[in-house]
């Protein structure tokens, strides 16, 4: 008997998502990499860029107009935003897409035409395979969102706090902002330092509102939102201060989550810290919950790599829902030690 195995193309593939995703579907037992796109590098090989993938056989890079869709089972978009639309059109139909950009973000968020690909909250895949109006398009969350969303939403959801005067505080490693060569990000622009940017501004705000709407009985959520840079390479922590709804307690929420079954959202031991660290080079989100000296608030701690939970591992996560792959095949790692 023949096992199922995907056909995938990479499209952007010597990017730092595109990377993590060659590498992260190397441990894939289902999934085959058929095409490795480049439209600036095409003609060359993956090691050319990365020596360390020299020792497996990956296609050579070539443009998107040289892929042989009949190949193709399913495709990654990892391209800067505003690339994705440009080639959305010229996809068959049948091909599977999953797009890491912000192209179809809101989009999905409210219509049927995309899913939005928050693996660890399931509602739109159980959903929409039950209808008509399933989608074979995912737009990958953002990173920052993936942080703030994954322990946010059974909160919400839950009623366990309040939707008003929530307030965040991000820090992302320098990945976050791709491979764009720009001053501010050079090592001497950023090292020893912390820079607030796009403040009150950034695109994951409408983001992070709008799928916060859907689990508050479709009620506005505002939030306060303010990302940074840190002089690290990869990684996001945030921490989220809430208002806890009346008569509820951090343990009711401890209690809570101890019953359930999130693969890859884990709420630590009582008062471990969050630390970055521990999920460099996982799928993990980790966070916890502290009592503030504000009565009935708390804080929110929660950390994540912005490269595999917050983009590529997720994507993957997201092509084991669709294609009925074992949820966490591919995507079991050890954090770096150091």
């Amino acid at each position: 008997m023949v096992k199922f195995r995907l056909n995938v193309a990479i499209i952007g593939s010597t990017g730092y998502t595109g990377i993590e995703l060659i590498r992260l579907l190397s441990f894939h037992k289902k999934v085959d990499i058929k095409y490795l796109i480049s439209e600036h590098n095409y003609g060359k090989k993956i090691f050319d860029f990365y020596p360390a993938l020299k020792y497996k056989n990956y296609p050579k890079l070539i443009k998107f107009s040289k892929i042989n869709w009949k190949d193709i089972d399913l495709v990654f978009l990892c391209q800067p935003s505003g690339e994705s639309k440009k080639k959305i059109n010229k996809i068959p139909k049948n091909i599977t897409i999953i797009d890491l950009s912000n192209d179809f973000r809101l989009n999905s968020l409210t219509k049927n035409t995309w899913i939005y690909g928050l693996a660890d909250h399931l509602n739109d895949f159980s959903s929409k395979k039950k209808n008509e109006g399933y989608s074979n398009k995912v737009a990958n969350p953002g990173c920052y969102a993936t942080s703030v969303l994954s322990p946010l939403i059974p909160l919400l959801n839950n009623n366990f706090i309040e939707s008003k005067d929530i307030i965040i505080d991000a820090k992302s490693g320098i990945s976050g902002a791709g491979k764009k060569n720009v001053t501010e990000n050079l090592f001497s622009e950023i090292s020893n330092t912390l820079r607030p940017y796009k403040i009150a501004n950034h695109k994951h705000i409408i983001e992070i509102e709008n799928c916060l709407k859907r689990y508050n009985n479709n009620k506005n959520v505002t939030v306060s939102f303010t990302p940074h840079v840190i002089p690290i390479n990869r990684g996001i922590s945030s921490n989220i201060y809430l208002k806890l709804k009346k008569g509820k307690k951090i343990q009711d929420i401890r209690n809570f989550f101890e019953q359930q079954d999130y693969l890859f959202l884990k709420l630590l031991n009582k008062d471990k810290i969050p630390l970055i660290k521990d999920v460099v080079g996982t799928n993990y989100c980790f966070f916890n919950i502290f009592e503030d000296r504000i009565k009935n608030r708390i804080i929110l701690i929660s950390v994540i790599d912005n490269l595999i939970k917050g983009a590529s591992g997720q994507a993957i996560h997201n092509m084991n829902l669709l294609f009925n792959f074992k949820e966490d095949e591919g995507l079991l790692f050890n954090p770096n030690s150091i």
